[in-house]
């Protein structure tokens, strides 16, 4: 047998139920859920610590814990790529109310590590956590990311990365005005219009 451990199949369906019991209004047992999984010597699950960073954060069926919440949100950095596909893999994406406030969370996330907000500023984090938003679907964390790029806020200037997200953004129906150049065959070389 082993030891405890959990397959990644059933780490899924919990953390898909976890995320109902939220649009259902049972935070109570959504945190105690993402807690679970999020335990760095059980599961170690990057977005549960994600999400039950957000729920110390916001009080969400615990105890607000600012300083708890941001151990958690900054551990889960260290595997911020799989943050992304676990979102993917939840069902993160395919709208819904708290699915979005889920996805809000994580942009005003990014604005705290931006600003300082009641947390040390971070260039990194925010620019993971705004880059994770919008690949999730949040069309004014695109511009942020977009913004992030363009001007190498926690991480290397990449004008292709900025013109990629600006296009999303654009699609997404949040246009930025003087942005044309986005579109110029160089910086889109699919050309999809």
């Amino acid at each position: 047998g082993g030891g405890g451990a959990v397959s990644s199949k059933e780490i899924d369906e919990d953390i898909q139920e976890a995320i109902r019991l939220h649009e259902e209004g049972d935070l109570l047992a959504s945190s105690r859920i993402f807690g679970r999984l999020a335990d760095p010597n059980g599961a170690n699950n990057p977005l549960s610590q994600v999400l039950y960073g957000l729920a110390l954060r916001h009080g969400w069926g615990v105890a607000p814990d600012p300083a708890g919440a941001v151990r958690y949100l900054t551990a889960a950095l260290s595997s911020s790529a799989s943050i992304e596909e676990l979102a993917l893999k939840a069902g993160l994406k395919k709208g819904g109310a708290a699915k979005g406030e889920l996805v809000l969370a994580i942009f005003e996330l990014a604005n705290c590590f931006r600003h300082g907000w009641g947390i040390n500023k971070d260039p990194v984090a925010a620019k993971q956590y705004y880059e994770t938003a919008a690949n999730l679907g949040d069309a004014d964390a695109m511009n942020e990311v977009a913004w992030c790029y363009l001007e190498g806020h926690g991480c290397k200037k990449d004008k292709y990365a900025a013109a990629r997200y600006y296009r999303m953004a654009e699609k997404a129906g949040n246009k930025t005005i003087g942005n044309s150049w986005i579109w110029k065959e160089k910086y889109d070389p699919n050309g999809k219009k």
